[in-house]
Formats: C-alpha cells, structure tokens, sequence
C-alpha cells in the first residue's frame, strides 16, 4: 500500500524520483569531488559569458561602422544640399541682373502662345462648321 506521498514505505528517499537538490547529492561526496563540480561549473560560466562577451564586441563593432557609414552619408547628403543652395543663389543673382542685351532673353514662352493661337483657331473653325451642319468630305464612309 502506497505512503501519502505516493512510493510504498520500504521505498528510501534517495531512490524516489523527484527534484533532488545539489547539496544533497553532494553529500555523499568527499570535499575534493565536490570542489572540482563546482570549478567546473564555474568553468562552464565563464565560458559562457566570454561568448556573449564577444557575441557583444562583435555587435558593438557592427553597430560602430554602420554608424561610421550612416554619419558618411549624411555629411555627404549635406554637402551636396549645400552646393544646390549655391547653385541655386548663384542662379537667382544672376536672373537679378538687368538685361539690357535683347539677344540673351529666351523665347520659350512664344512657342506656347503659337500653339495655343492655333489650337484656339482649329477649335474656333470646328464650332463653326458644327454650326454650318457641314463636313468634311474625305471620301471615306468609315466613321469612327
């Protein structure tokens, strides 16, 4: 018949399953034994922290020269807004200046003012043969 804690009597406390402590398997074992488990152990720590010690160098290396390359970046970004700046100043003192010359003035806006003339004429004409009912004779019966 089963004890309360669920072995049957004759059962000894060592052979039971169950959490055991370390003190109380070292005990069985002289100092010297006991000694060198816990150098071990103590082994097995430093190792262990040696390696995230240099997983840590390592990461903090990388972080070191992706910040050297992002810090490149930006003065380089910089350098270049600053010379749009002074293209840009430069570019605005001299449209400043007078021109008294009339060869050095651009004539791109003529070529807008032409085509909308003719885009305007060509709509005016349309209107005005919608108007008249009449067509144009092309030869063609296809209509679109």
């Amino acid at each position: 018949m089963p004890g309360p804690d669920g072995y049957p009597p004759g059962v000894p406390e060592t052979g039971r399953s169950g959490t055991v402590s370390m003190t109380g398997t070292m005990k069985g074992y002289g100092s010297a034994a006991r000694f060198k488990a816990e150098a071990a152990g103590h082994r097995m720590k430093d190792r262990m922290l040696e390696k995230r010690l240099d997983r840590s160098s390592a990461e903090a290396e990388r972080l070191r020269l992706e910040n050297q390359l992002l810090r490149d970046e930006v003065e380089e970004s910089r350098t270049e807004h600053h010379r749009i700046l002074e293209l840009l100043e430069e570019r605005t003192e001299h449209d400043d200046e007078p021109e008294d010359k009339h060869e050095d003035r651009s004539h791109k806006g003529r070529w807008l003012v032409f085509l909308l003339a003719l885009g305007g004429a060509v709509y005016a004409l349309m209107r005005r043969m919608r108007e008249d009912g009449s067509t144009w004779e092309t030869g063609s019966n296809a209509t679109a």
